[in-house]
């Protein structure tokens, strides 16, 4: 294994999305675009529109990237691409299928107990009520001190509390 290569994220031009992927694959760079579970027939949206992430030598393969149609640029902090942790991108590979697709592994069912895990809710606690329409949304009833209150919130930041 090559000890230079590094994975990144790349801005795509406008639903170009698998164009850059299949395109940066044919110049034998590993890539993907990871994408949510389909919405009642829709297809498939992107877990994050307009991204992808590729795995190359930053240093030898940064301007051919560039020019692969379909990439808009690598991003970048300071002039210089900025790599993405392997441990970030395996979490992601654990999640998707063969075809790419996210897929939580944790049935959610009404009445379950789960924690908000990330945004301005996080470690709230609630009660899992239904999913909703629309991509990965879910309704929880929360309890706090003071109230309860009924909060839309994405699937992929609640997490099942163990009974």
């Amino acid at each position: 294994m090559n000890s230079s290569l590094s994975w990144y994220a790349i801005r795509t031009k406008p639903r170009q999305e698998e164009r850059a992927v299949d395109n940066l694959m044919s110049w034998g760079i590993t890539a993907v675009a990871p994408r949510l579970q389909r919405d009642r027939g829709r297809r498939n949206p992107h877990l994050f529109p307009g991204y992808i992430f590729a795995r190359f030598d930053g240093i030898k393969m940064l301007h051919r990237v560039h020019f692969v149609r379909g990439v808009a640029y690598v991003v970048s902090f300071g002039g210089m691409p900025a790599p993405i942790s392997d441990d970030v991108i395996g979490e992601i590979y654990s999640r998707m299928d063969a075809n790419g697709v996210i897929r939580d592994r944790t049935e959610l069912n009404p009445g379950d107990h789960v924690v908000i895990r990330s945004g301005p809710l996080r470690n709230f606690v609630g009660v899992f009520e239904r999913g909703l329409p629309g991509p990965e949304r879910v309704q929880i009833l929360l309890h706090t001190v003071a109230y309860s209150a009924h909060v839309e919130v994405s699937r992929l930041e609640v997490a099942k509390i163990a009974s």
